[in-house]
């Protein structure tokens, strides 16, 4: 039992490395999602299935996945270089701007022709999520992209002093890129 609650008493040392991830510049390699929120309200439900019918009443966007990553890390201060792909579509464009204009993030999203950007639409009323949406592929980045990644990562692994890797099978990682 004294193990247990030792354990749950504050720790000196996550203090420290929090305090010292505030000075920290960071590298984050990853794969980047736009996700999206829907709130509305719902009155009925449709008379052409058993399912409700959300009235739209507003819709925010943020960065998900490794982007969120990246949100998470300038939220405590640190700088971060963030390398990720995202395709050439009206998703990866509004991707793009939302990581570029957060303060301390330098962004190298990469565009892949032909690659659908990870989409992650939420629907929810009265604080419940109805339902997700997905629009993604999941199949590897193109070999000579996955070269250029590597060779941004390289240059910035020697100005920074901690890397995560972000994986969620999106493509990005895995391949040539880490096996």
């Amino acid at each position: 039992m004294n193990h247990v609650q030792s354990s749950l008493a504050p720790q000196p040392d996550l203090a420290e490395a929090v305090r010292r991830l505030a000075r920290a510049n960071a590298l984050v390699i990853g794969d980047a999602m736009l996700d999206r929120y829907v709130y509305g309200e719902v009155a009925r439900v449709s008379p052409e299935a058993p399912v409700p019918i959300l009235r739209e009443e507003r819709e925010i966007a943020v960065p998900g996945g490794a982007g969120n990553v990246v949100r998470n890390l300038t939220a405590l201060g640190a700088a971060v270089a963030f390398i990720s792909v995202v395709g050439d579509d009206q998703a990866g464009s509004d991707l793009t701007g939302l990581i570029g204009g957060q303060p301390n993030v330098e962004p190298w999203l990469l565009v892949e022709g032909g690659r659908t950007t990870t989409v992650k639409t939420r629907y929810i009323a009265a604080g419940q999520q109805l339902l997700r949406a997905d629009r993604e592929q999941t199949g590897p980045i193109d070999a000579r992209l996955a070269e250029r990644v590597l060779r941004i990562a390289r240059d910035a692994m020697a100005a920074t002093s901690v890397t995560v890797l972000s994986d969620y099978r999106k493509g990005l990682l895995g391949g040539d890129l880490a096996p």
